[in-house]
């Protein structure tokens, strides 16, 4: 009997114990009541405690890279010369051919005149014009062999220059066109032919009839 009566609460202990338990809940409500609710976006960071909590911010895109540009190769400085010594030459012949045509129709065309009265002073009479990229020097020379008519062409660009000579020796007239540089030394006819200047080299025939 005196186990079951220390199990079995008395009047005045169930009390105290009601009244313990009532202030415990007591103390519960009012800490409940004091804790202030923060949102979860107003909360510290973990790695910043204390730290105002700010919003998540979003990273910008990176802005896309643009290709370089690159400059177009230009040729080297052995290919640069190598095409000027090209453009050179190509106007070279060009203005070679040109003068040889001019030339050889020049030739023929006092020869033609000679046998008419005399030679022309003028290309306006035979029929003849100028390269517009060439001066252009029309003469009358004493010549030891007779009468004669020189026609000499210097272009624009180069060295070279271009002279045809008609010479009448007697009733019969000769004629021969050159290229050269140099300074220009007398004609010499020798035989039938007329021969350019030293240093000078007579223009093919053939050229002057293409």
């Amino acid at each position: 009997m005196a186990g079951l009566s220390l199990l079995t609460p008395t009047p005045g202990g169930l009390a105290q114990r009601l009244a313990v338990i009532a202030a415990l809940l007591g103390l519960g409500l009012a800490g409940l009541a004091q804790l202030p609710l923060e949102p979860p976006l107003a909360r510290p960071s973990a790695s910043q405690p204390g730290a105002p909590a700010t919003a998540p911010s979003v990273a910008a895109a990176p802005a896309p890279l643009s290709a370089p540009v690159s400059a177009a190769p230009g040729p080297l400085a052995g290919e640069a010369d190598l095409l000027a010594t090209l453009d050179r030459e190509e106007a070279l012949q060009d203005g070679r051919q040109r003068a040889t045509v001019l030339l050889r129709r020049f030739v023929g065309a006092e020869i033609t005149r000679f046998f008419w009265g005399g030679f022309s002073g003028t290309l306006d009479v035979l029929g003849l014009e100028p390269p517009e990229d060439m001066a252009v020097r029309l003469t009358l020379p004493v010549d030891l062999a007779g009468a004669a008519v020189q026609l000499e062409l210097t272009p624009q660009q180069g060295s070279e220059r271009y002279l045809a000579r008609v010479v009448a020796a007697g009733s019969v007239p000769h004629g021969v066109a050159c290229r050269g540089g140099g300074p220009v030394g007398t004609f010499v006819l020798q035989g039938d032919q007329l021969l350019c200047p030293p240093g000078w080299q007579e223009l093919p025939f053939q050229q002057a009839r293409r």
